[in-house]
């Protein structure tokens, strides 16, 4: 038997493997690649730690004669309290009650900015991985990319201020000793708070939202640099 060996050129080597050959894993290296790795990792924390957060309140009513009923009022995102009934079985005085609280509005801005610069993020680390080449060549991605990092510098800025007057409303109305004064039961003083929950994820989340607006202000440098509007200083000619 005789077997024929054959090798393919340098030129032909590896075009099987079609995009991989224009993989660029430094990008990862410099500053611009490097911060996008960052941002990515940094919005999936901060829209993270607000959706996936809930605690609870209690109280305690004194329905006389020694007896005690607890209750729970158990919330989470989107913290529309409004929509949470609280139910009250005092000797087989069953009431409920709605409070007329809702701080939806914040939570749903900051997540939604969260998700928006995750998937431009993801975006981003694509073209800069995958088409260096085309976002090198073509300027008006590099524009592009300045004015959504731009945008998302703002978004953040705006939805972490708007989410810090959010989750300190939440910390003040959610405190049982604050709707008392919509149960009926609680007129005389018949009602103890017991717990007022643990916050700490939603403390964490600021922390996360400042941070993103930060990483995406100190960006914006890197990315202008990549554009038509940056100019090296040229090089003056040195006199003999």
């Amino acid at each position: 038997m005789v077997v024929f060996f054959t090798v393919k050129d340098n030129n032909s080597f590896g075009k099987p493997y079609g995009i991989m050959e224009n993989v660029n894993l430094q990008i990862l290296k410099q500053p611009l690649g490097f911060i996008r790795a960052i941002q990515l990792i940094m919005s999936i924390f901060a829209f993270a730690t607000t959706l996936g957060f809930s605690t609870h309140t209690s109280f305690k009513v004194d329905c006389g004669n020694e007896t005690f009923t607890q209750v729970d009022l158990t919330f989470g995102y989107p913290f529309k309290l409004s929509h949470i009934p609280i139910t009250l079985d005092c000797k087989g005085n069953v009431s409920i009650v709605k409070l007329p609280w809702d701080f939806s509005s914040s939570a749903e801005f900051f997540v939604a900015t969260g998700v928006l610069a995750f998937l431009f993020t993801l975006l981003a680390l694509v073209i800069y991985i995958f088409y260096s080449s085309f976002y090198i060549n073509n300027q008006l991605v590099p524009i592009c990319d300045l004015v959504a990092s731009v945008v998302l510098s703002v978004l953040w800025l705006s939805a972490a201020s708007a989410w810090a007057h959010g989750v300190n409303y939440v910390k003040h109305y959610a405190n049982p000793a604050n709707f008392f004064e919509f149960i009926n039961l609680c007129s005389d003083d018949q009602c103890e708070t017991t717990y007022t929950g643990n916050y700490a994820s939603l403390n964490v989340s600021l922390i996360f939202g400042f941070g993103n607006f930060l990483l995406w202000a100190s960006s914006l440098w890197f990315v202008y640099k990549e554009t038509k509007f940056h100019e090296e200083p040229s090089q003056q000619p040195q006199q003999c």
